[in-house]
């Protein structure tokens, strides 16, 4: 995954210790027997701050777009309703990553290397979840796109029904391609320690790493890592980009050329204008998405193998990078949205009921494609 290197490294830790010791393996024999910490891996002086507040922030503002967005104004619209998975997914993706960090960083718990289902399950969610959380971000350019081009197709695929049935089985397809996971990644090895009296002792360790054969090895470091940099990133970027630019021409040049009444001019004005003004939101955000994840996705491509302590600085940055991205999310799809900010106001009681309700009713012809 983009961001798979500080969690589940291809090199694993071992305590120091002044006792001589042999190691060997259970099962399939290791490709190498290099170990590094995960210090050495990024400066924790960077990233332990950030996982508190990353965490803080993330949890608080994904749970919030998470109630949001299943109010009963904004959850009828298939928009909204990825929005609200994107909120779940994206609470979970910080969890199991930042939490995993401040566990490790902080209290020397390493939940991986516990047994060798935890170490195989929580890298396999990890992968699933952060490309899941790009899908829904393409996800939302389709349905936009589509509800404002193809009317056949919007009154089937904009619907939250419809939405439920596309989350669900873009769950099950990332999962199958990521299923590998579960079957080869981590091992369980036998450290043998002996002391200068030649009384032995056998410690079994979990090391959770692809590292568990040499075909496996080689297949996670570059062809998977080529398959995770288009899935995670290239492709959704790709997609959501071709949309922006649907979007903006039947905004800015198709509505502009076609005939309207006297009557329904001034209307279709507004809807126009806040439509243009989410094509701006959409286009940001595709640069946003692109600018914090490509780092570290070509990172992982390019770097060494097993010399990922030879760019420790760049580590913490794109690790400060990817996670903001699942972190701020709500900002941009939240905090820019007219709906979200009403509905806020709403659930705080900032506002009043029957001006929110009218606003919403002004708001009736564009929710359903806009944000």
């Amino acid at each position: 995954m983009s961001f798979i290197w500080p969690i589940t490294s291809s090199v694993a830790t071992t305590e120091q210790t002044d006792i001589h010791s042999n190691v060997t393996t259970t099962g399939t024999p290791l490709t190498t027997d290099i170990f590094f910490s995960p210090s050495d891996i990024y400066d924790p002086r960077l990233t332990r701050p950030f996982a508190i507040i990353c965490l803080f922030v993330g949890s608080i503002g994904n749970s919030l777009s998470f109630i949001v967005f299943t109010q009963k104004q904004l959850r009828t619209h298939s928009t909204f309703r990825y929005l609200a998975y994107l909120s779940i997914v994206d609470l979970i993706v910080i969890y199991l990553g930042l939490g995993h960090l401040i566990l490790r960083d902080y209290f020397q718990f390493d939940i991986r290397e516990q047994n060798l289902f935890l170490c195989k399950f929580h890298t396999f969610l990890t992968y699933v979840t952060t490309h899941l959380s790009s899908w829904i971000l393409t996800l939302v350019s389709i349905d936009r796109a589509i509800a404002c081009t193809v009317i056949q197709l919007n009154k089937r695929f904009c619907r939250p029904k419809s939405a439920d049935r596309i989350f669900i089985g873009m769950c099950i397809i990332i999962s199958l391609i990521n299923s590998h996971i579960l079957l080869f990644m981590g091992s369980k090895r036998t450290i043998i320690h002996s002391n200068q009296k030649n009384i032995s002792s056998h410690q079994q360790i979990i090391v959770c790493t692809h590292n568990t054969s040499e075909i496996y090895f080689h297949f996670f470091e570059k062809p998977y890592s080529i398959i995770d940099l288009f899935s995670y990133v290239l492709i959704p970027f790709l997609i959501m980009t071709i949309c922006a630019g649907i979007i903006a021409y039947r905004l800015f040049f198709s509505l502009s050329k076609t005939p309207l009444t006297k009557k329904s001019q001034k209307k279709t004005r507004k809807s126009t204008r806040r439509a243009k003004q989410i094509s701006y939101m959409l286009l940001i955000l595709n640069i946003v998405f692109v600018v914090l994840l490509a780092p570290i996705v070509i990172g992982q491509v390019f770097q060494e193998l097993n010399q990922e302590h030879r760019y420790r600085l760049y580590n913490s940055i794109t690790l400060v990078l990817s996670y903001s991205n699942h972190a701020l999310n709500f900002v941009l799809y939240g905090i820019a949205s007219p709906q979200f900010r009403l509905t806020l106001r709403q659930l705080l009681g900032l506002g009043p009921g029957h001006t929110t309700h009218r606003r919403f009713q002004t708001f009736g012809l564009f929710t359903s494609t806009g944000l």
